[in-house]
């Protein structure tokens, strides 16, 4: 809708004047409401660039900001997620949803949280509340993809400026291989609390 998107320029916007804490605010909206594609990406490479003492800082609150406002959507989705999610996936999406988080459980976050090209984060996100995803694992999945994608795009500015994103999408492949490999690991502690779960049932 036109008003979110206006709305969420004028967070930009007024995020720019806020330094590290800026981050922080962009990076809650964005997780929890408000759409603001590659918008922390932007603002912490024009924080590296211009003061990089603390773009680290900026980075680390850009990580908190998005694990606090991907909670907020969980606790959404867990609570009336079901109805919302209705109005923008068709009955056989859900379906779908449920079944992929049954299957890899927190390891369907990393992709959509760590990558730099934009995909589909929110459905995905209520879908875990609403299908009981556990929330320790939900939340260092998000904390920790967010944490290496923000460390990520400050630790490129500081070497390659304006260029970063640029930088990071030609070497895409890199980013995959780091994904993968996450994913791999949560996929195996999932499987493993499935198994101990079954036991002790």
């Amino acid at each position: 809708m036109s008003w979110v998107r206006h709305f969420g320029e004028w967070i930009a916007g007024a995020a720019a004047f806020l330094g590290p804490w800026g981050v922080f605010f962009i990076a809650l909206a964005d997780s929890a409401f408000v759409p603001l594609p590659q918008g922390v990406d932007a603002l912490l490479i024009a924080q590296a660039i211009a003061s990089p003492e603390i773009a680290y800082l900026a980075a680390g609150l850009g990580a908190l900001g998005s694990l606090l406002g991907s909670a907020a959507l969980y606790f959404l989705g867990s609570r009336a997620g079901l109805a919302i999610l209705g109005k923008r996936v068709s009955p056989d999406g859900i379906q779908r949803l449920r079944d992929l988080v049954g299957q890899w459980g927190a390891a369907l976050l990393i992709p959509v949280t760590m990558t730099p090209i934009p995909l589909p984060m929110k459905p995905i996100v209520l879908s875990a509340g609403i299908f009981q995803m556990p929330l320790p694992s939900f939340c260092v999945a998000i904390g920790l993809s967010r944490f290496i994608r923000y460390f990520g795009v400050v630790f490129l500015a500081m070497r390659f400026g304006d260029r970063a994103m640029g930088y990071a999408v030609e070497h895409l492949h890199l980013v995959a291989v780091g994904c993968a490999l996450l994913v791999a690991a949560f996929i195996a502690a999932h499987r493993m609390s499935n198994r101990w779960l079954n036991r002790a049932l």
